[in-house]
């Protein structure tokens, strides 16, 4: 009933859209950072997350009807509890993050004012936060802009478990009291919002931690198993064959217990005369069967984040490695894309428009591209002459920055400089 009614209340600012694009034009209000305290963290939201079957389809299904926080919270749970995929996404992020960003404009000294303006109010942090959408399917700040929008002071980040969707995908935010309040409450351009969809829907289904949700589940239940088999069976231990009638004396019975225990611990101990020792051991295959499975479900989680299972400098031959390398190109392109025009719709054309009356001379930009491999074409070149091709000098020049001159004309300037 309380999801219900959340649900529909945050259904409300979905109609309200006309009277949003009214304002959208207008001064932001002035607005505190303090005023969204409440939305940047948790606040006791976060529960301890038991991974069962049964608990994940209840997750997942009141995700799929909006209320996405305790998914959030498991989200969470996962990345802080295992470190291959948390590892994997730190890798994904760093992609994108490692790229250098500039403001791109026909003018010079406005690009490097709306420069200064952003990395005051923190674009980098920004930038990370979003991030997190690969994860979660989303990701949202509050920008906080000075009076009049003529600038911005800082980004508020919204914890992600603080998000909740109505079911055209529309996202409001929950507060203290635990109701919703929809956006169309502020002003449009008072939150940047930005989503990764790998499915059609409202964006908490859109995150890559979802389908692995089940494979985590696979996995820790077999990280389980294996640690008990390897209690039990891993570790040989000793077994002691005793007469009969000193086993049916508890003091003698005690007495050898203990010793057993100094044995494996200190490796001393005292028997009794004619006591007979076993070690026991047990094969290794069921052991490598685990492993097999858990290298598995490691391999499925490096595809589903990364695109791929081996690094380049793992791929055996040239080609493989190439192949691997462009899937992660692939993905590092997109990401940077839709960042891109995340900052771009939400951040600079607000700016612009607040700030000089204008639209559509800022661009924010990330520089994605590799470093041309120099050596290569270098080898491109001296095949193409060794071929009887000829190659332009100027592209030369302007490809490896070196400045060639003839033979002849080397000759001269060095037979000029022997007469000086």
């Amino acid at each position: 009933m309380q999801q219900h009614h959340l649900l529909n209340t945050a259904s409300r600012f979905a109609g309200e859209s006309s009277s949003r694009n009214k304002r959208a034009f207008s001064i932001p209000p002035p607005k505190r950072k303090e005023d969204f305290l409440e939305f940047t963290a948790s606040f006791g939201r976060d529960s301890y997350f038991e991974p069962t079957p049964g608990n994940i389809e209840h997750i997942l299904e009141d995700a799929d009807a909006g209320n996405a926080s305790a998914q959030a919270a498991c989200y969470r749970f996962l990345l802080e509890r295992e470190p291959v995929i948390a590892a994997h996404f730190q890798t994904r992020m760093l992609a994108v993050l490692s790229c250098d960003w500039s403001i791109q404009c026909d003018q010079a000294e406005r690009a490097a004012e709306v420069t200064r303006i952003l990395e005051k109010a923190g674009i980098h942090s920004l930038l990370e936060h979003l991030l997190d959408a690969l994860a979660f399917g989303y990701a949202g700040a509050a920008v906080i802009w000075d009076e009049g929008g003529s600038s911005i002071q800082t980004f508020e980040h919204i914890d992600p478990v603080n998000w909740i969707f109505d079911a055209a995908g529309n996202p409001a935010l929950i507060t203290l009291s635990g109701t919703p309040r929809a956006l169309a409450e502020y002003h449009p351009s008072q939150f940047v919002f930005f989503q990764h969809r790998i499915k059609s829907g409202h964006p908490s289904r859109g995150g890559l931690l979802r389908p692995l949700l089940h494979l985590y589940l696979y996995k820790h239940y077999a990280m389980r198993d294996r640690a008990r088999y390897l209690e039990r069976f891993g570790i040989p231990f000793l077994a002691a064959k005793i007469r009969e009638e000193d086993f049916e004396s508890e003091s003698i019975r005690g007495n050898i217990m203990e010793s057993l225990s100094r044995l494996g611990s200190d490796g001393v101990g005292l028997l009794t005369e004619g006591a007979d020792l076993q070690i026991l051991s047990t094969s290794e295959s069921s052991s490598g069967e685990y492993q097999s499975w858990l290298e598995y479900l490691d391999r499925i989680c490096a595809l589903m984040i990364l695109g791929q299972t081996a690094s380049s400098g793992n791929a055996s031959g040239f080609s493989k490695g190439q192949m691997q390398e462009n899937v992660r190109r692939d993905l590092l392109e997109a990401d940077c894309r839709n960042l891109m025009d995340c900052i771009n719709r939400q951040i600079l054309q607000p700016l612009e428009r607040f700030r000089y009356g204008s639209s559509d001379t800022l661009h924010f930009k990330l520089d994605y591209s590799y470093p041309e491999n120099l050596v290569e074409k270098a080898s491109i070149v001296k095949d193409l002459c060794s071929a009887g091709y000829q190659v332009s000098p100027e592209w030369v020049e302007s490809t490896f920055g070196l400045k060639l001159l003839h033979q002849d004309q080397s000759s001269n300037n060095t037979r000029n400089k022997e007469e000086k």
